[in-house]
């Protein structure tokens, strides 16, 4: 799905005029970037994956480890590749980009940083699609938004892998906090995204057509801010998936915004 947000930001950046081999290029390099950081992260993961979910590709021996490995070089090297058709802020941003990403797997996912660079990933996605058309204004609000719910999902979801990350020696924010802390941080988190998403029409960038689109969406997203607020956590579950559903839709509406009203 990030290949496909990463296409969406260029279009919303430079509508249909935008440069179609640069940004098909960039969405093509993001598939094969984000396809490699799954595979890494699995490789990392063997441990926590063990007692979390044991059902992944390793540790249910449907591939080796030093398969995998090997499998996540060549996804990098294809995502290199790419970066070479699009220009050069793209190659700038996109080579540390990799390199964080397999930072995040080694090294940053177990720790209270790790949730902080899942999201400003997300968030560097949709910017990476207006880098790719060299139009930022509209995306980089977008990507704020990106960020702030993205680390509010990430640390909902490390609240549902806690026991595991416990077990594992992972010092993910719910172990060195508590989950209910973890939730209300997640929840301020959240409350930020909502707040940003109004830029675009205190700003003149959308009309109201946008503030009608975008305020249903946003009291769906203020009852899970509410919630995580709340220490709501035997619903976490829950809450992180409406978080993703209101961050795609939230896309969805940046899009009809910039191409049809």
């Amino acid at each position: 799905m990030s290949a496909f947000a990463v296409f969406i930001a260029g279009v919303i950046s430079a509508g249909w005029q935008m440069p179609l081999v640069s940004v098909l290029a960039a969405s093509m390099g993001t598939f094969f970037a984000s396809a490699a950081g799954m595979v890494i992260n699995d490789y990392f993961d063997y441990d926590i994956d063990l007692v979390n979910k044991p059902q992944r590709p390793i540790p249910s021996s449907q591939i080796t480890r030093k398969g995998a490995l090997y499998f996540s070089v060549l996804l990098f090297g294809g995502a290199l590749i790419c970066a070479l058709f699009t220009n050069i802020w793209c190659i700038v941003v996109g080579i540390p980009a990799v390199l964080l990403i397999i930072l995040y797997s080694w090294k940053l996912k177990r720790t209270p940083a790790g949730n902080v660079t899942v999201a400003f990933l997300s968030g560097l996605a949709l910017l990476y699609g207006g880098i790719a058309t060299e139009s930022i204004q509209l995306v980089s609000i977008l990507a704020v938004i990106a960020f702030f719910a993205s680390v509010s999902r990430e640390m909902a979801k490390d609240i549902e892998d806690v026991e595991g990350d416990r077990l594992c020696g992972s010092q993910s924010v719910p172990v060195a906090l508590g989950v209910e802390v973890t939730a209300q941080i997640a929840g301020l988190f959240l409350a930020a995204a909502i707040a940003f998403s109004f830029l675009p029409y205190i700003y003149g960038i959308f009309d109201q057509w946008y503030i009608a689109m975008i305020v249903p969406v946003n009291l769906a997203m203020g009852y899970v801010a509410a919630q995580m607020l709340l220490k709501k956590v035997e619903k976490i579950s829950m809450l992180q998936k409406m978080v993703k559903v209101g961050m795609y839709v939230t896309l969805s509406i940046f899009l009809i915004s910039r191409l049809i009203l």
